[in-house]
């Protein structure tokens, strides 16, 4: 014969524990959380073009800096047709004002392991010509930094 007991004392261990946890997470935290995982889900990739930038000569340097890059930009799918028109339309002044903007730039902004410098610029540079901030983030296909 099974024991009343031997069922009850699992379940009153449960309780008990259940009883002194609540509040042991973060219900914030949490949901911010997984609106950011929601949100980077939902996102679409956006190619912001190929790029190769000669930087400008620093007097008594022997050499020249040259930086390649091939760029992504992640949008909201809802923005997807906004950004590309806008990168249709506008291509030739967003390509000019990306050389200035990379060109700015000194060697030590390409060596960083991250180059959030670059990836900033370009972002800036792309929602600068939008009404608002439609690129999240920026991202690379191909990225070089040569000194010649």
């Amino acid at each position: 014969m099974l024991d009343r007991n031997n069922y009850l004392r699992p379940l009153t261990l449960l309780l008990t524990v259940a009883s002194m946890t609540p509040g042991c997470y973060d219900a914030e935290a949490l949901r911010t959380k997984h609106q950011a995982s929601v949100q980077v889900t939902h996102m679409e990739e956006i190619d912001l073009g190929a790029f190769q930038v000669t930087l400008p000569h620093v007097l008594g340097s022997a050499t020249d800096s040259v930086v390649e890059f091939h760029a992504f930009g992640h949008v909201d799918g809802a923005d997807r047709g906004k950004v590309t028109r806008v990168l249709e339309t506008r291509g030739a002044e967003l390509r000019s004002r990306m050389l200035i903007s990379v060109r700015a730039m000194n060697d030590a902004a390409f060596d960083e392991p991250k180059l959030t410098t670059l990836r900033h610029a370009i972002a800036d540079t792309i929602n600068g010509a939008l009404e608002k901030k439609l690129v999240k983030k920026v991202g690379f296909y191909h990225f070089a930094f040569n000194t010649m």
